[in-house]
């Protein structure tokens, strides 16, 4: 329970005390008036506000977890005994702080008003007692019916997600197939035309197919076959200019093993989107190389000088939140060093 709704709850049982002893002392003075000392009227309701909590808080909690109500008479009429005698002893003690001591006698009218009262505070408890579990069990019941619906509504999602993804499905389905239909027309077109376009054709075929290739069923994909498509996506681009860029590409290893798709392929990307390869004399560098089970991944490049505002945040964000999703933090370790000049790409994973 959070501080101040117990300090609340605190001054609500203090203010409901302070109410009923001013209630039950102002009528016993109104049809008996007494000499009763404050600190008499404190000692008579210490007792009777400890009977009130122990009952509650402890007899019931503990009869109703353990389900013994059976032994529940037999405690009672032992808290009432307990009760008289705490009350013949509370009267004898404070007989000596009176200037003037009351006398009192343990006969059957002391016996009835001890009993009385024991039972009137029991009663009394146990009406709280059964308010506090209505209250639990009406918010228990309350946040069940919270969490069903919300399972419902997130039940309601799934279903029209996966209506979404059948519907995804079947298009993903349709498009690819006319996809690559509609290339090969194209490539058949012009290959005797434009042999440059006809290639180009060929190549973006070969691109957009390994995008949309299965997987393994862990999600990756092999290494070989993502650096298989970054050769293709930088001859392709090389196709696009009528200039050359100067771009090096460096792959050592076995070059074995299993990644994440497209994940190095979205560092090449932001070479080809920020980096200045027209200047020969600062030629973008791409190595992939292989050391046992550690892949080692590195882009370095001039970076654009114009380039619309336009950084490496977003690319390199998602290369992070995949690699978080592949990968344990000590699989991985990517470094990315940047100045007003230059942008590399550090990247090492633990193969598997």
């Amino acid at each position: 329970m959070p501080f101040k709704a117990s300090y609340r709850l605190i001054l609500y049982h203090i203010l409901a005390w302070a109410a009923f002893i001013l209630y039950e002392a102002s009528l016993v003075e109104f049809l008996n008036p007494s000499n009763i000392a404050w600190w008499e009227w404190a000692s008579y309701y210490t007792v009777n506000i400890i009977l009130f909590y122990f009952f509650s808080h402890v007899v019931l909690r503990h009869m109703a977890r353990r389900k013994r109500l059976l032994m529940l008479p037999f405690l009672v009429a032992l808290i009432i005994g307990a009760y008289i005698v705490v009350q013949l002893g509370l009267e004898t003690t404070l007989n000596h702080f009176r200037e003037v001591p009351r006398p009192f006698n343990f006969d059957k009218i002391f016996m009835l008003r001890s009993v009385w009262r024991s039972i009137y505070f029991i009663g009394i408890s146990t009406a709280y007692w059964f308010v506090r579990q209505t209250i639990k069990d009406q918010k228990r019941i309350n946040q069940m019916e919270l969490e069903q619906l919300q399972t419902e509504h997130e039940k309601a999602a799934l279903e029209k997600g996966l209506i979404l993804s059948q519907n995804a499905l079947l298009q993903a389905q349709i498009s690819p197939h006319l996809l690559f239909n509609t290339l090969n027309f194209i490539y058949n077109s012009v290959q005797d035309v434009s042999p440059k376009a006809s290639e180009g054709v060929l190549l973006l075929s070969e691109v957009m197919h390994y995008a949309l290739q299965r997987v393994h069923e862990d999600g990756k994909t092999d290494l070989q076959h993502e650096v298989e498509h970054i050769e293709k996506y930088i001859a392709l681009n090389q196709l696009r200019f009528s200039y050359p860029l100067h771009l090096q590409m460096k792959c050592s290893g076995r070059l074995q093993g299993k990644i994440p798709p497209l994940l190095l392929l979205t560092f090449v990307e932001n070479t080809f989107k920020h980096g200045d390869l027209t200047d020969p004399t600062q030629a973008a560098c791409i190595s992939v190389s292989q050391h046992q089970d550690q892949l080692h991944f590195s882009t370095s490049n001039k970076k654009r000088k114009h380039h619309g505002g336009r950084g490496y945040g977003i690319g390199i964000q998602n290369a992070k939140t995949r690699l978080g999703e592949f990968y344990d933090e000590e699989d991985y370790a990517l470094t990315i060093d940047e100045d007003e000049q230059r942008h590399a790409v550090h990247l090492k994973i633990k193969l598997t």
